[in-house]
């Protein structure tokens, strides 16, 4: 995902609301492995411009793609049939 992608939330379907990624942040998390190392990653997460006027901060799993979402059909020309 990039930044001005169009997406919805991934847990709520029943409520169509779209918005735009307006920023990707990267966090790199370290932890201690037990074993006197540790190990890290980086965790990626989104600032997304929801529609309704809200702005959250989501993580890749929580988005999908919303031109995925309507199976790649226009909402106009569903409208139009």
């Amino acid at each position: 995902m990039n930044v001005g992608d169009m997406v919805i939330r991934a847990y709520m379907h029943s409520a169509i609301v779209p918005g735009i990624i307006v920023e990707r942040k990267v966090e790199c998390l370290e932890f201690d492995t037990g074993d006197d190392g540790s190990s890290s990653y980086d965790e990626v997460s989104y600032v997304v411009a929801w529609s309704d006027g809200h702005m959250t901060s989501e993580s890749a799993e929580e988005l999908d793609s919303l031109n995925k979402a309507l199976n790649g059909r226009s909402i106009w020309k569903e409208k139009e049939e």
